[in-house]
C-alpha cells in the first residue's frame, strides 16, 4: 500500500514542477525581451505653451514613470529638466500611441526657449502592475496553480489504487445519531 502510494506521489512532484516551469516561461522570456521606449519623440511651441508628443511603446499591463530633458545639439553638457508639465509624464503613465505632455514655458523661460538648436529626451522608466488590473505574472502563477490542482486531482484519483476494498455490509442496523 505505501510503494503505491509513494510512486503516486513522485509522479506528482514531477508533474508539478514540470507545470510550474511551463507556466513561468512566458514570464521569462519577457524579462529577456524589449525595454519600454520612446518612439516618435517630437515637440511644437504653439505660442507660450510647447507639446511635447511621443508613442510609449511596452507592455500594456504596465504603468511606466515618465520624465522630460530638454538638450541642445552644440552644447552636450546643456540638460534642463522642465518643471511646469501637464498630460502624459509622471510616475503612473500608461503606454501607447499619441502620448502628450504639455509644457507652460513662459513660466521657466519667459524670453522663449534658450536657443534653436533644442530638442527633448524622454526617459521611461520602472514598468509596474496597472492600478486596478491584474497583471500577467499573476494570471501566470494562477494557470499553474489550477494546473497542479489538476494534475494532482487527476494523480490521486487514477486506478491502481491497492488499497483492500471494503468488507459487506453486515447485518447490524446503522447506530443512532449522537443527542
Amino acid at each position: 500500500m505505501l510503494s503505491g502510494f509513494s510512486h503516486r506521489f513522485r509522479y506528482l512532484h514531477v508533474a508539478l514542477a514540470v507545470a510550474v516551469l511551463l507556466a513561468s516561461l512566458p514570464v521569462r522570456l519577457f524579462a529577456q525581451g524589449e525595454e519600454p521606449v520612446a518612439k516618435n519623440v517630437g515637440f511644437r511651441v504653439n505660442g507660450q505653451v510647447v507639446e511635447i508628443y511621443f508613442d510609449l511603446v511596452a507592455p500594456s499591463d504596465q504603468v511606466y514613470s515618465v520624465s522630460l530633458t530638454l538638450k541642445k545639439r552644440f552644447d552636450k553638457a546643456y540638460a534642463y529638466k522642465p518643471i511646469a508639465t501637464s498630460g502624459d509624464i509622471g510616475p503612473a503613465v500608461i503606454p501607447g500611441e499619441s502620448r502628450r505632455v504639455t509644457w507652460k514655458l513662459t513660466d521657466e523661460f519667459p524670453k522663449g526657449l534658450p536657443g534653436e538648436d533644442c530638442f527633448f529626451i524622454v526617459d521611461i522608466e520602472g514598468g509596474s502592475a496597472r492600478p486596478g488590473g491584474i497583471s500577467t505574472t499573476v494570471w501566470i502563477i494562477g494557470g499553474a496553480a489550477v494546473l497542479g490542482g489538476v494534475l494532482t486531482a487527476l494523480l490521486l484519483s487514477s486506478k491502481g489504487d491497492n488499497t483492500p476494498p471494503l468488507p459487506p455490509p453486515s447485518g447490524f442496523p446503522t447506530p443512532p445519531g449522537r443527542p
